[in-house]
C-alpha cells in the first residue's frame, strides 16, 4: 500500500519561502478547472510566505532588516490608491506580467480567468519577450504564480521554467508536482509516461485516480475557503480587472458610460446576488470610500426608486440561499 505524503500549507509556503532564500526564483503554476479553488490556494500560498518573510525581518532586525519588504502581498483592490503599476499583487494584464519580472524580491499572482475570456493571446503575444524575462531575471528571486486552466496548453520552454505544479483534483485538494532532474531529457515533466499511466487507471474505470503512480508527484495538500473579509476583496479586483480589460479591448462600445460601483451594487443586490456585507464592504475600498458612506449612497438609490433600503433583506445568505452557490459568492475562486 503506497503512503501518500500531505503537505501541511504552511511546510509548502516554508520550502518556497526557503528557496527563494536561498536565492532561487520560485515559479508555480496552478491548474483546475474553473471554480474549483486556483486562485483560493494562490492567495493562501502568497499570504503566508509573506508572514514567513515578515518574521524573518523581525528576527534579523527588524526595521534594517534585509528582508523587511521582501514579498509583502498587499491584495486591496488596485485601480485606485497607492497600489499602482509595477507594485500590484494581483495581475491580468500582460504588460504587468513582463512588468513584473524587472522587480526583486517580489511576489504576484498571475490570474488566467480573465485573460483566457476576454484576451486569449495573453500567453502567446510577446511571449518570446516573457521567457527571455524569467531566464534573464531568475536572480531576481521573484515568487510567481500561474493559474491557468490546463498544464499541457503551456509553451514547453514555460514548462520548464517551472518550479511547482500544482493539479486541483477537487475543491479544497491538491496534487503537488515537481519536475525531474533529467540531463538528455528534454521533457522534465515525463508527459508520455505519465500519460501512460493516467490511460492505465482511467481504463480500469475505478473512477479513483493514483496520482501517486505518476513520477513526477510529491505529494497532496488541502487547502480552506478563504475568509470573508479576502473574499470580498478578491471579488472587488476581479470585478474592477474586468472592466478594465473590457474597456480596453472595447466591448460595449465606446459611447456606453461605465456604470458607478454604487449602481452595479444596487442592480447585485435587487438580483440577489450580493452575499453580504462584506462583498459591499470590499466594493467600497474600490470605490475610495468607507462602508458606512458606500452603503448609505445605496440606501439613497434603494430609496429614490420607492423600494426598500434595508440592505440584509437583500443579502442571499439572510434568504437561506447560502448553500450550493459557492460560483455566486466567489467563495472559492477558479
Amino acid at each position: 500500500m503506497t503512503v501518500v505524503r500531505f503537505w501541511g500549507m504552511d511546510q509548502f509556503a516554508m520550502m518556497c519561502a526557503k528557496m527563494l532564500l536561498n536565492k532561487f526564483d520560485c515559479f508555480i503554476v496552478i491548474e483546475g478547472n474553473r471554480g474549483l479553488g486556483k486562485s483560493t490556494l494562490a492567495y493562501h500560498l502568497l499570504t503566508r510566505v509573506g508572514r514567513i518573510m515578515k518574521r524573518i525581518a523581525k528576527e534579523t532586525g527588524g526595521k534594517d532588516s534585509l528582508y523587511k519588504d521582501y514579498y509583502s502581498f498587499k491584495p486591496y483592490p488596485q485601480s485606485k490608491g497607492k497600489l499602482k503599476g509595477n507594485t500590484k499583487n494581483i495581475l491580468y494584464q500582460r504588460d504587468e506580467v513582463i512588468n513584473f519580472f524587472d522587480r526583486w524580491n517580489a511576489s504576484a499572482l498571475a490570474d488566467e480567468g480573465i485573460n483566457v475570456s476576454f484576451n486569449r493571446d495573453f500567453w502567446n503575444e510577446d511571449q518570446k519577450n516573457l521567457i527571455k524575462l524569467i531566464n534573464m531575471n531568475r536572480d531576481h528571486c521573484n515568487l510567481f504564480i500561474m493559474c491557468i486552466p490546463q498544464f499541457q496548453v503551456l509553451d514547453n520552454q514555460i514548462k520548464n521554467l517551472c518550479k511547482i505544479r500544482v493539479t486541483i483534483a477537487r475543491r479544497g485538494m491538491a496534487v503537488i508536482q515537481t519536475p525531474n532532474r533529467t540531463i538528455y531529457n528534454k521533457d522534465k515533466w515525463d508527459t508520455a509516461n505519465n500519460e501512460r499511466i493516467e490511460r492505465e487507471w482511467l481504463k480500469k474505470g475505478s473512477g479513483l485516480p493514483k496520482y501517486s503512480k505518476l513520477n513526477t508527484f510529491r505529494g497532496m495538500m488541502r487547502f480552506p475557503a478563504l475568509t470573508k473579509r479576502d473574499e470580498s476583496i478578491y471579488t472587488t479586483i476581479k470585478v474592477n480587472e474586468r472592466n478594465t480589460i473590457k474597456k480596453d479591448l472595447g466591448v460595449g462600445g465606446e459611447e456606453k458610460k461605465e456604470k458607478e460601483l454604487s449602481e452595479i451594487a444596487v442592480e447585485r443586490l435587487k438580483e440577489g446576488k450580493i452575499r453580504n456585507a462584506n462583498i459591499l464592504d470590499g466594493m467600497a475600498i474600490a470605490n475610495g470610500s468607507t462602508p458606512d458612506s458606500f452603503k448609505n449612497i445605496i440606501r439613497g438609490k434603494l430609496k429614490k426608486e420607492g423600494i426598500d433600503h434595508r440592505l440584509p433583506q437583500y443579502y442571499w445568505e439572510k434568504q437561506g440561499k447560502g448553500k450550493g452557490k459557492e460560483g455566486e459568492s466567489g467563495e472559492m475562486f477558479g
